[in-house]
């Protein structure tokens, strides 16, 4: 009879993974619009947004795409994957696209754009081996570049892109971060280009002002690809204001031996120049090209507003004047839903209307749509680097998290960077900060510190406290709208816990109702049916209680904030994964694997206890301690009335403490010990002492925090 129970919970066990597994959801995403302005009339451009298919893992991948090529569509619904689109809010792990390139291509060297990658990336082409492998990066939200030989290429036939997303760097560095679950998004647009053998990088620019004249200096690299350089280039700048040109330069670049990148330094003169101001967001054209003497041209065509930004004494200055902000933060789900629709200029001017001066994007970078609608509506940007309650230990270099300003900074409306929020306040994040201030572009960097008290290495007005919902300063104020707290995702926990609560007083009603037995009667070869009886109310309070606990660890988990703050969004995207889940098959779950550990721990024990009794029958006769668990289900119970869910599990911690010599002494008092009791719990407290040896980076983080807390000026309310 025992022996059968435990095949049954065994039996459960695997099919409650299974289900969870079948019946596990990924929220879908929604699609983004990108911005389709085409830089250069050189180069052959295919676009590789739109549809594609997302898998469960490489070989998946390329075996459904391979027999798709050939025509092959009758696939099962375990192989077939699933369509979705890029760009998008959706998080995947495998992507894959078919697509031909023309013959007339074979020539050129192929540029892979990727814009917007949150995650690390592994790009394959035509297969999965190492060979087909043709690129690795971390992408971190900016355009990442994927150069591809002519070679690698199937022309006049399909074509197989396969991109695996896995956790992003931010997720696996914050505090407690974590790489699972292993996806990424990608929010950006995807191209493909055909390219000469020298090509041109998008451009930096700085602008200095001598009265109405404007300086422009403007950086830009000469990246030779995979055929031998053709030197020397000439390189050819103009400034246009869109009916002539305004300023021009020309310079010749000679080769280098083993170059690969070539920097050049063009600089204009623009004679009553006039300003990008939000007034008059003007945007004059910079047109760029490469040639060489075998006719090889490459160009580039970029809108340009030339204003100058800084802050000093406390206050905002635009092109020298003081500019009082008045700003409000977009959270990642909200900046979605406006890219969604694809109506950012009208979003924009509503803004405008209402005194709105400058938009905050929090917890990642805008995308190029967000940048050239700003422009060109006279808006301000103001970005933050994925640099968000990191240990210190942690922290990337200074110029790696930074290099996407650079990227970003041709934009006349990008104003401003949060290099840091929430970091530790040694020495070490503040040497970080201090770096990473001085590398962004353009150069004005604020940080928001961990807590009031927090020390960052960088001047007091550069240095933000979060107040409710608002950031500010003198030199005005940015408001998120307060995210709304959304209804317990176990809407069904009040019935639950009450009929629970309900179930316990009955079966342990019917326990104290039953014959009292004894440890030795676990032998009896033919055990009469009163004792049977017994044995069944104390396997279903067995069943009851872990079902309570299981219960209790459920609604925790469903209650962990992990967007307490709308400056503090998507903190552990693992806690949200969960809760995204049937929190019935959770709570089975938890409640089943609760009871085989409780099987295991007094399976390990039991063969030391006098005449080496059934495990089951051993975990009957124990449970007639447990009997106060029914004090914690009405705490349960009473979680609805508003009672903070740790109070039930306190009550249960304590419990068991002050029950614990009653234990001992009745394992003594038969003739066993105690202590093989204690070995899978200890194997459980080594496991958590391990864990927390390879975290002891966000100990010393936490730790810090604490000790810098203010009391005094900061309220702080936080009840699960």
């Amino acid at each position: 009879m025992f022996n059968r129970r435990i095949i049954v919970f065994l039996a459960a066990f695997v099919l409650l993974i299974g289900t969870l597994w079948w019946n596990w959801h990924n929220p879908a995403g929604l699609a983004l619009q990108v911005s389709q302005n085409v830089i250069s009339s050189s180069r052959y451009t295919q676009a590789l947004d739109g549809t594609w298919d997302r898998f469960s893992s490489l070989r998946q991948a390329w075996t459904t795409e391979s027999e798709r090529s050939q025509g092959k569509t009758n696939q099962s619904i375990l192989t077939a994957g699933r369509p979705m689109t890029l760009p998008s809010s959706e998080m995947f792990s495998i992507g894959a696209k078919r697509f031909r390139v023309p013959a007339e291509w074979s020539s050129r060297t192929m540029l892979l754009t990727l814009n917007g990658v949150q995650g690390h990336v592994s790009v394959y082409l035509n297969g999965t081996t190492s060979p087909d492998k043709i690129g690795d990066f971390e992408g971190s939200g900016g355009a990442d570049v994927v150069e591809i030989p002519p070679k690698a290429f199937r022309y006049g036939e399909d074509n197989i892109l396969i991109v695996a997303l896995s956790s992003s760097i931010q997720q696996r560095t914050m505090f407690l971060g974590s790489s699972w679950p292993e996806l990424g998004r990608i929010t950006g647009d995807v191209n493909l280009e055909a390219v000469v053998e020298t090509t041109l990088t998008e451009p930096q620019l700085k602008v200095t002002w001598n009265n109405a004249t404007a300086q422009v200096a403007v950086t830009t690299e000469l990246w030779h690809h995979d055929f031998t350089p053709e030197g020397p280039w000439t390189v050819y700048g103009v400034i246009s204001d869109g009916s002539a040109g305004v300023a021009e330069q020309t310079i010749t670049v000679q080769p280098k031996n083993n170059a690969d990148h070539q920097a050049v330094n063009l600089l204009f003169t623009v004679p009553n120049a006039r300003r990008w101001t939000p007034q008059s967001p003007f945007l004059y054209q910079l047109h760029l090209t490469v040639t060489n003497n075998r006719g090889d041209i490459d160009d580039l065509a970029i809108p340009l507003g030339l204003r100058t930004i800084a802050f000093s004494s406390g206050k905002w200055l635009l092109n020298d004047q003081a500019l009082a902000i008045k700003g409000e933060a977009l959270t990642p789900d909200e900046e979605y839903k406006i890219r969604h629709t694809g109506q950012l200029a009208s979003w924009l001017k509503g803004e405008q209307r209402k005194g709105i001066n400058l938009i905050y994007f929090i917890g990642q970078y805008p995308d190029e749509l967000w940048l050239k609608t700003a422009d060109q509506a006279g808006m301000g940007i103001w970005a933050e680097l994925p640099v968000a309650g990191v240990p210190s230990s942690r922290l990337a270099k200074p110029e790696d998290a930074v290099r996407i300003s650079a990227e970003k900074m041709i934009h006349p409306s990008l104003w401003a960077w949060t290099v840091g929020k929430g970091l530790d306040s040694d020495s070490t994040a503040q040497t970080y900060l201090q770096q990473a201030a001085a590398k962004v572009q353009p150069d004005l960097a604020f940080v928001i510190r961990a807590m009031p008290s927090s020390v960052t290495g960088l001047p007091d007005a550069q240095s933000l406290v979060v107040q409710g919902n608002t950031i500010q300063g003198s030199w005005g104020e940015v408001k998120a709208e307060s995210l709304s707290l959304p209804s317990p995702v176990w809407a069904k926990e009040p019935i639950v816990s009450g009929f629970w609560t309900f179930l316990m007083i009955f079966i342990t009603w019917m326990n104290i109702r039953s014959v009292t037995w004894r440890y030795k009667e676990l032998g009896a070869a033919k055990p009469r049916r009163r004792l049977r009886n017994a044995w069944l109310w104390n396997g279903l309070l067995v069943l009851a209680r872990e079902g309570l606990i299981g219960g209790l660890i459920t609604s925790v988990l469903y209650r962990i904030p992990t967007n307490f703050s709308p400056w503090f969004v998507h903190l552990w995207p693992g806690i949200e994964s969960l809760q995204e889940q049937s929190p019935w098959l959770i709570w089975g779950l938890v409640s089943m694997l609760g009871i085989l550990m409780r099987l295991l721990q007094v399976g390990v024990a039991a063969p030391h206890l006098p005449n080496a009794p059934h495990v089951l029958g051993v975990l009957y006769w124990l449970e007639r301690r447990y009997y106060f668990a029914v004090l914690v289900a009405l705490g349960w119970a009473a979680l609805s009335w508003g009672i903070p869910v740790y109070v039930p599990l306190l009550g249960y911690l304590l419990f068991s403490c002050l029950l614990f010599p009653l234990r001992v002494h009745d394992i003594h008092r038969i003739g066993g010990r105690y202590l093989p009791f204690l070995l899978v719990p200890g194997i459980f407290v080594g496991f958590i002492l391990v864990w927390g040896a390879f975290h002891y980076a966000d100990g010393i983080y936490l730790w810090h925090l604490l000790k810098n807390w203010d009391f005094r000026s900061l309220s702080f309310k936080f009840s699960l």
